[in-house]
């Protein structure tokens, strides 16, 4: 783990210094989680590729600023947090709630039962609060500490540790519901 952090930094200072190389690795290295968080997060493809792209242009420009004080990982993440919270704020459902939409699973290839798993699972995260299908993606999906969240969401870690609990709660309320036809 430490090895990641230090492969990050290290691209991250050569990214301040605006190297090509390191910012084409760095962007390879993350952007696939990035990308994967603000998907759950916005529940729309194209909306997550455009902000995706604006996450790492940012990390771009304010690479040197910054400070160390986290992960490199859990900086871009916060970029890519604000800025979904900005587009969500401009795009609020009028009188259609995306919740009720479904993901799509990219993975065709899997087997049948998997996939079926993961599309009931991925339905029932839709049913859940933004604050809590957030927690639970970076928890499981993301595999982010609750020190790491703490800091991302800027809560205390004690909070964290009780929206995991009340999310979790929710999945499976909402999993149950799902089943009852």
């Amino acid at each position: 783990m430490d090895r990641d952090r230090q492969i990050e930094s290290d691209l991250l200072a050569r990214v301040a210094k605006k190297e090509t190389k390191a910012f084409e690795a760095l962007y390879k290295l993350l952007s696939q989680s990035v990308f994967n968080y603000l998907f759950r997060l916005l529940q729309n493809r194209e909306t997550a590729e455009d902000v995706l792209v604006e996450v790492f242009s940012a990390v771009w420009k304010s690479s040197g600023n910054f400070k160390g004080r986290s992960r490199v990982r859990t900086w871009v993440f916060g970029i890519a947090r604000n800025l979904a919270y900005n587009e969500l704020r401009k795009k609020r459902p009028q009188g259609n709630d995306p919740l009720d939409n479904t993901l799509k699973d990219t993975n065709s290839g899997k087997a049948v039962k998997r996939f079926e798993n993961r599309q009931f699972i991925q339905t029932a995260l839709l049913k859940l609060s933004a604050k809590h299908r957030e927690i639970l993606d970076l928890v499981f999906f993301h595999e982010a500490t609750y020190a790491e969240i703490s800091e991302l969401l800027k809560i205390p870690e004690n909070t964290v540790k009780t929206r995991v609990y009340y999310a979790k709660a929710a999945l499976k309320e909402a999993c149950i519901k799902m089943e009852v036809p």
